[in-house]
């Protein structure tokens, strides 16, 4: 297996989340700290598993339909593909999780290109779209990952009308 260098850190404000990345030929392990306030809301991604252990801390896990309170001691949680997951920050401190992630995809491009999206202003702190421009951006993001990561809500009809309205190319239209 070869191991590559871990990647810069990378923060997404709108998550209140940091992220390194390693990849390896067949796995990406994204080590991810989880700030008071933070969270990644429910989703599922329909080719990947992943392996989720917390290094530090604790956190509130949503896997399928159950939530519990997951710390260093309870090993790791295991994600299959198409199982809905999330999590959420539930102390005062920050929360050190590993994930590891197989296949790898598109995943790191996905977690930086939402990261840079919050830098820009495009969402509010509670991940809504900011804005025509973030209704747009918001579209074309997720459609253009949706085979990969799946957003519990909107309910994926919603999601696939405020595609069809919103992620369209201005461009060819002209």
């Amino acid at each position: 297996m070869q191991t590559a260098t871990p990647s810069a850190m990378q923060r997404d404000p709108v998550s209140k989340a940091r992220y390194t990345f390693e990849r390896h030929d067949d796995q990406l392990v994204v080590e991810t700290w989880l700030e008071p306030g933070g969270a990644l809301p429910p989703h599922y991604h329909p080719q990947q598993e992943e392996i989720w252990s917390v290094v530090d801390g604790e956190v509130r896990f949503r896997h399928g339909r159950t939530t519990r309170v997951i710390r260093p001691e309870d090993g790791e949680v295991r994600v299959a593909p198409n199982e809905v997951h999330g999590l959420e920050s539930c102390t005062d401190r920050d929360a050190h999780l590993r994930c590891r992630v197989t296949p790898p995809l598109h995943l790191q491009e996905f977690l930086e290109e939402a990261a840079r999206a919050g830098e820009q202003g495009l969402f509010t702190q509670r991940g809504l779209p900011r804005g025509l421009r973030g209704a747009r951006w918001a579209a074309r993001f997720l459609k253009r990952h949706r085979d990969e990561t799946v957003f519990v809500s909107p309910p994926p009809v919603l999601q696939r009308a405020l595609f069809a309205l919103f992620a369209r190319d201005v461009s060819a239209a002209r």
